[in-house]
This record gives C-alpha cells, structure tokens and sequence, in this order.
C-alpha cells in the first residue's frame, strides 16, 4: 500500500518528482504481458488515484494496428496516450502512416506524446535529418549503443541537427533488462547523464529502474539502479552542473537515508534542490522512464521512510 504519495501535495517535492514519470510498458520484459491484458492495466492505472504519477503507453509501431478494438474503452477524458517504438531506418515512413492512422482512428480518445528510435552505433547525420523530418511535431527520443566515442559522436551529431531544427532529439539510455550483463555501469550512466547535460538535450531512460533505490536483485543477479537515483542525479546534474563523480556517487548510493524529500524540496546528502527546480528539469531535461510495472515502483516509494512531514489531506 502507498503511504505517503497516494495524494498529490500541490506544492511538494515528490510530486514535482513523481509527476507522469513512469511510461508503462507492459508490452516488454520481464513482463512481456499480452496486449489485451497491458491495455487493461493501463484503463486501470488512468482511472486511479495515481494516475498523475503516470505516463504514456509505450507500444512499438508495428503493433499499433493492433489498438483499434480497445478504442471504445477510452475518450477525450481519459484517452489512450503513447510512446511509439519505430524499429528501423527503412521502414520510418510505413510507421509514419500507422502512427496517422491511430490517431484517425482513435480521434480524441487518442494521443502520440514521443516517438523512440533505436539507433546504430554509428549514426548517419542524413538518417538523424530524415528522422527529424518525419517526425513532424513529436518529441523523439534516440536510444544509443556503441562505445563511449561513439556515443559522443551520436551526441554531437544530434545537438548539432538540434541547432538548426525547430525541435529538439533527445537521448534514451536503457538502464537494464532481464540479464545482468544489460545493466549498464553507474560510470557509464553517469558519463551518457553527464554527456547530454552538458549539450543541453534532454533525456529519458528505460527498462531495470522497478525500484527506488539501488540493490542487488537476486532475480537478475547483480545490482538495479535505483529511480530515485538515476532521477535525483540527473535533476542534480541539471539544476547544480554537479562534476560526473559526484553523479555516479548518487547513482551508486544504496543507502535511503541520504535521499530526502520534504514539501519543499529534495536533498541528497548536502545537495538540495527546490521543488521548482525539479519540475524545470523534469521538464526541460530528465523526462521519464519505462518500466513494465507502474504498480512496483510507487508501492516501494511509499514503503521508503525518505519524506519528511505529512501530506496534506
């Protein structure tokens, strides 16, 4: 049971913190639920109490000619809202299309919020143009692999594009998965938090953040990130230029009691940043997260002993 987020403060920390950050993805492992069954959860989750805690749909674009019987089930109050998954390069254009034909389809009872794209590790400055291009009006979010001097040059080459360009690409950086060789290093997430920052993109991770704070899961056999890590890192990052060790100190943090939210505010150790300040960096740079449980991630912050004061009734 949820015990201190289960109303949202108007002027609390958490609330600027927790507001729409989880993308629910009950499509992808380790859940991997079917279709029928997501959407339920998800008509479930916009119907309930923490429904400003949630995010859009995230469903890849092959699928979407998949939504059309679940129309009936939602209207222009409660509306079916995604993140669209486009697969590869050649194909955009043929995704492009499903993606106008929901929203036809759907009309007002339907949104596309972003679009994510898997990325090559070497990146073609023409593909990331043609992306921007067909992309219209939607937020996009590119997932980038390879080493470390590929992903600066990803990096560079997508701010570069964003200079000249009336929207802005992101980053998506997938922060685990159902092996523990896909849980990426805290030095290498801090080193992609770190990156981003500095040209000014924003970004949005995915996969492996079920739980607030960093721990060994036996299910994965090594150690997840933490949401309230990776989040309060990169809204340190943001709103305080912190250095890269000092967000991979709080990315390798396992201990709750370092973490606090009042009304007001989060602190972590001697950091603290205002409940303002965390909702312009939600909003201008650390965007959200995927995660194929909404349930597990707030139940767990609620259990945490990590806020100060009593909400308000």
């Amino acid at each position: 049971m949820l015990t201190k987020i289960n109303v949202k403060w108007e002027e609390a920390a958490v609330s600027h913190f927790m507001t729409e950050l989880i993308d629910y993805a009950g499509l992808f492992p380790p859940a991997a639920l079917p279709l029928a069954e997501a959407i339920s959860n998800y008509h479930s989750y916009i119907h309930g109490s923490d429904s400003w805690m949630l995010g859009p749909f995230v469903i890849p674009a092959s699928r979407l000619n998949e939504l059309q019987p679940f129309a009936a089930q939602f209207n222009d109050q409660y509306p079916l809202r995604l993140s669209v998954i486009l697969s590869k390069s050649e194909t955009i254009e043929k995704e492009i299309e499903a993606m106008n034909l929901f929203l036809e389809t759907y009309d007002t009872a339907g949104s596309i919020e972003a679009v994510e794209v898997p990325l090559p590790e070497k990146v073609d400055f023409s593909f990331l143009e043609k992306l921007e291009q067909y992309t219209g009006n939607y937020p996009v979010y590119c997932e980038m692999t390879g080493t470390n001097q590929e992903i600066l040059t990803t990096l560079d080459a997508i701010s570069s594009l964003n200079q000249i360009s009336s929207k802005s690409i992101g980053v998506k950086m997938r922060m685990g998965g159902i092996r523990a060789d896909l849980f990426p290093s805290a030095e290498r997430a801090a080193f992609i938090i770190h990156e981003t920052q500095k040209r000014g993109l924003a970004i949005k991770f995915t996969a492996g953040l079920h739980h607030p704070i960093r721990q060994y899961r036996n299910e994965v056999e090594t150690k997840m990130h933490g949401f309230v890590n990776v989040f309060t890192a990169s809204i340190m990052a943001y709103c305080r230029s912190i250095h890269i060790e000092t967000i991979q100190a709080i990315l390798l943090d396992e201990d709750p009691t370092n973490f606090s939210f009042t009304k007001e505010a989060l602190s972590w150790r001697n950091f603290t940043v205002s409940s303002a300040e965390i909702d312009k960096a939600r909003t201008l740079f650390a965007a959200s997260y995927g995660s194929c449980s909404f349930d597990e991630p707030r139940e767990e912050l609620g259990e945490l002993t990590i806020f100060q004061g009593e909400a308000a009734q």
